[in-house]
């Protein structure tokens, strides 16, 4: 699906109106598996694990325009720090709007003033997510042949 460039992108708060379309983003089995989740197959544990994510207060739906696009956390790791995460749904990949959305999260980050360094992993082999956290200034600090991890210092 391409986007319409006149759409403004944005993210805003999970509500409980959009856990329908949570459980439509984690319901690909191989863009989980691209995310580098590992989910159970218990319906009542991932409620609870999305109910977790949106208690956190750091659970976003992407929106393009009236659409929902994707999802992004960050969770704090430790004071300062925080991991972020992020999926887009693939009629919407390969057009820039996640580079897009994470800069907006990071922005986020930065103006609320308690964050200094945000971290991230891909997997190896997930070419596309490492373009976004590249985009968006993140180092490659470490990496195997499974993960890699990423930082941006923003202090």
């Amino acid at each position: 699906m391409q986007a319409d460039p006149q759409k403004q992108l944005d993210i805003r708060l999970v509500t409980e109106a959009d856990m329908g379309f949570v459980n439509q983003c984690f319901s690909d089995p191989q863009l989980v598996k691209e995310v580098g989740l590992t989910l159970s197959d218990n319906p009542s544990a991932r409620q609870w694990a999305f109910a977790m994510w949106r208690q956190s207060g750091d659970f976003w739906v992407i929106t393009l325009g009236d659409s929902r696009v994707g999802l992004a956390t960050s969770f704090v790791i430790e004071k300062g720090v925080r991991e972020v995460g992020y999926l887009i749904l693939r009629p919407w990949q390969g057009q820039g709007l996640m580079t897009r959305a994470l800069q907006i999260l990071i922005s986020n980050l930065r103006a609320g003033g308690q964050t200094k360094r945000v971290e991230a992993q891909t997997r190896g082999d997930n070419y596309a997510s490492a373009t976004v956290l590249a985009r968006n200034g993140f180092i490659r600090t470490a990496e195997n042949e499974v993960v890699v991890n990423w930082c941006l210092e923003l202090s």
